[in-house]
């Protein structure tokens, strides 16, 4: 079910009626910027792969602000990385740009990608001072190729307020009370994803011990997708969910589940993700122009406060701010998260946590 505020944008879209700063989302464009808007229009449509939920409210918004079509074709990132690289080495490419996070690394090293930041034409996206904590935030040491436009806290537990009352769990220690035993379900770590984020976070804070003892000495069930683990706290199947995204969360409160209760844990307050909201590109990308043309508009404030918007997460941008965005998944002033997009992080901590995570919990 789409947010109330999601159906106002789209009704605006398909109406005409322009949103805030649309008239001036590319005000202060330098002397090419025209040149390379006229260049794209000559290209055709820019293709751009990732989940199709983004599809329809980025290509509307998109065409009104700038006169070019958007082409979308869905996918998980996991899939839309493996099409890219596959269309790549047969010399085939069909995408422009696609919807990624830290996994498109590997690629960058191999020389695959194509830098971002030089394409970043509009000052209000590469000024500083637009952005939380006065920087753009990339996740490569490089600072060119993944720009994190979205970040948010992850790792907090899911619980089912009819079963686990107020004040019986408020630390990660607490979870391994004999009560528990059973009663805990999870996104399974061992696949990459929100389970691993979420033992990867523990690991970190807590220890492997307390991973495995966690999931393997609490019994807990393990899921293969977040929407899974919302029914089952939702209904009581298991009281207690690790890993569940907000967009699944936020949807069956829509519909009327009030027992939902995102927990606050004083020995560890999560870490931050950028999901799948970063955009990388592909050497040899068939619309060039159309591309650079999107990359801008995507981080400007028009492309965040859609993105925002429909997938609940908070941008980077300091002028958008979406009242749906949940507050658990806003990052705290002052809090010490875990911060696992970072490429440092990516090749020198993932490794060992996550072979740690498989060898506790044993293969699939």
């Amino acid at each position: 079910m789409m947010t109330l505020r999601l159906l106002t944008l789209l009704a605006c879209l398909a109406l005409g009626i322009p949103m805030a700063r649309a008239a001036d989302w590319d005000a202060g464009a330098g002397p090419d910027w025209q040149p390379t808007l006229a260049a794209a229009r000559g290209e055709g449509n820019v293709v751009i792969a990732g989940q199709p939920e983004l599809a329809k409210p980025l290509a509307d918004a998109f065409r009104r602000d700038t006169g070019l079509g958007l082409e979308h074709i869905a996918g998980e990132p996991r899939d839309v990385i493996s099409r890219v690289a596959r269309e790549m080495r047969a010399h085939s490419l069909s995408v422009d740009l696609f919807f990624t996070g830290s996994t498109t690394l590997p690629l960058i090293r191999q020389g695959l990608m194509e830098p971002i930041k030089p394409q970043l034409m509009l000052p209000n996206v590469t000024d500083p001072a637009n952005w939380i904590d006065g920087r753009l935030k990339w996740i490569d040491n490089a600072g060119q190729y993944l720009l994190i436009p979205s970040e948010y806290v992850h790792g907090w537990p899911l619980f089912n307020s009819d079963k686990v009352k107020p004040g019986e769990i408020t630390r990660w220690q607490d979870m391994l009370k004999p009560q528990y035993k059973g009663k805990i379900a999870a996104y399974d770590p061992r696949s990459g994803g929100p389970g691993q984020a979420v033992a990867s976070f523990l690991a970190e804070t807590l220890g492997i011990d307390f991973v495995k003892r966690l999931y393997v000495g609490q019994e807990a069930t393990l899921a293969g997708n977040s929407r899974q683990l919302v029914e089952w706290v939702a209904r009581g199947t298991y009281p207690i969910a690790l890993a569940a995204l907000p967009t699944d969360i936020e949807r069956f409160r829509r519909n009327g589940f009030n027992n939902l209760v995102v927990g606050d844990m004083a020995d560890g307050p999560g870490t931050l993700l950028g999901g799948s909201s970063l955009l990388a590109e592909p050497k040899g990308a068939p619309h060039p122009k159309a591309a650079t043309i999107f990359l801008n508009w995507y981080y400007s404030h028009q492309g965040q406060e859609i993105f925002s918007t429909v997938w609940e997460t908070p941008s980077r941008r300091r002028d958008v701010r979406v009242p749906s965005v949940p507050p658990y998944t806003i990052p705290k002033p002052g809090v010490a998260y875990i911060d696992q997009y970072r490429e440092d992080w990516y090749e020198n901590v993932r490794p060992k946590v996550q072979k740690a995570i498989t060898d506790a919990l044993g293969g699939q």
